[in-house]
């Protein structure tokens, strides 16, 4: 299988990071767990977070496959969701859990629909493309 090369490795981490950080800017702005009919922007958000974060852990652990990358991304993101929703003053406790749970079905519902897009499409998501456009190697499709 050919190898993402390291630029493309730190540019999907990068993209992922600054995501988090708007998020973050975001939803202090915003505050989605106040309001319920921004609740859903909050799946929105970690959606879109967890499709970059699926795409940096397959070009950071190569070696791996989507059975591994797909927990790896679901467990990064449980933790920072909670570090977001849980630290510092905020709606009480049940409108954080509800936001935070709201968080984990948007990164879910990626790492669910990553099973089911097109193999052309996760070629590309997990860096698995080479320079002539043909995978090498035994199929990663799972």
């Amino acid at each position: 299988m050919a190898r993402p090369t390291r630029s493309s490795r730190w540019l999907w981490v990068t993209v992922c990071g600054i995501l988090f950080g708007l998020i973050l800017w975001l939803n202090h702005f915003l505050s989605p767990a106040q309001f319920h009919a921004y609740q859903w922007l909050l799946a929105a958000e970690y959606g879109v977070w967890a499709v970059t974060a699926l795409g940096a852990a397959a070009r950071l652990w190569p070696a791996g496959n989507p059975y591994y990358w797909r927990p790896v991304t679901i467990f990064l993101g449980a933790i920072l969701s909670a570090a977001e929703f849980f630290s510092g003053v905020g709606p009480a406790p049940q409108a954080r859990i509800d936001a935070w749970m709201t968080a984990l079905i948007g990164i879910a519902a990626v790492t669910i629909i990553a099973r089911i897009v097109p193999h052309s499409v996760t070629r590309f998501w997990y860096g698995q493309e080479t320079d002539n456009g043909n995978r090498t190697g035994p199929s990663r499709r799972s």
